[in-house]
């Protein structure tokens, strides 16, 4: 005896993909969920002048590489037609916060430019950190506030 014919109506539910009358929740588009952990771990307005190139664990700390976007030329610049990009300038790392016992680090690697046939290197300035401290200032806030305590 086939299970359909013993037990039709278990076989039925099989059939359209429900358990108890309730269908199936569908998993959300891989890039939604992207979008929603690259905010939970950057600042948007980091996002917003930056994507997300990889993320490394080592045993200290996580790293979460991070490369301006195309097309960010320097406000100086933008009147030629003559320019290029020429790689990047030495990347800042930022303590962002932690997550699983380990600070997270962003990486933030700046492009360079150039007018073609010159040697003179132009880049964009952000400021990302408070003063004199190499983290996000909202860390430094959150820092504060549990000082005050």
């Amino acid at each position: 005896m086939k299970c359909y014919e013993k037990y039709p109506y278990f076989c039925s539910l099989k059939k359209h993909k429900e358990v108890m009358g309730r269908k199936r929740k569908e998993k959300p588009p891989v890039e939604s969920m992207y979008a929603t952990i690259s905010s939970i771990l950057v600042p948007d307005y980091i996002l917003k002048d930056f994507d997300i190139y990889g993320a490394n664990e080592s045993e200290k700390r996580w790293v979460i590489e991070m490369r301006e976007k195309e097309g960010l030329i320097p406000i100086c610049l933008q009147p030629f037609s003559d320019v290029v990009f020429d790689g990047y300038c030495n990347p800042v790392d930022i303590l962002s916060h932690s997550f699983a016992c380990k600070p997270i680090c962003l990486r933030l690697y700046r492009r360079r430019y150039k007018r073609s046939n010159r040697n003179e290197h132009y880049s964009n300035d952000y400021d990302f950190t408070l003063k004199g401290v190499k983290m996000v200032p909202e860390l430094g806030f959150f820092l504060k506030e549990e000082d005050r305590r």
